[in-house]
């Protein structure tokens, strides 16, 4: 199996689309477990999918998606953001695809 970093952005929206009906699957059967994964996986696609399309501006606060959280960018290393949560001042990173930029 690929990496998604070796797939071509055909094959990640194909991934995409497998963990999307996945995680609907697991949600439907309240796998939550099950449902986390996937969703996590298919942010990680979507971050290499649009690597190339965003600008992550460290300094800057950005809503998540999916969480009641907000995240204050220090550094973006690949496709990882990594920040300051604002929920509890943890560090953490997330795929780029997480972070809520205006107009997405």
């Amino acid at each position: 199996m690929l990496r998604y970093s070796e797939m071509t952005p055909a094959q990640l929206e194909r991934e995409m689309a497998q963990l999307q009906e996945e995680g609907r699957q697991a949600f439907d059967r309240q796998d939550w477990s099950r449902y986390a994964v996937a969703m996590q996986k298919w942010y990680l696609a979507k971050s290499y999918l649009i690597r190339d399309q965003v600008r992550i501006e460290p300094g800057r606060v950005y809503d998540l998606a999916e969480e009641p959280d907000r995240l204050t960018v220090t550094r973006v290393e690949g496709v990882m953001a990594w920040g300051i949560r604002f929920s509890d001042g943890s560090e953490t990173a997330v795929p780029l695809a997480m972070l809520v930029i205006d107009g997405s």
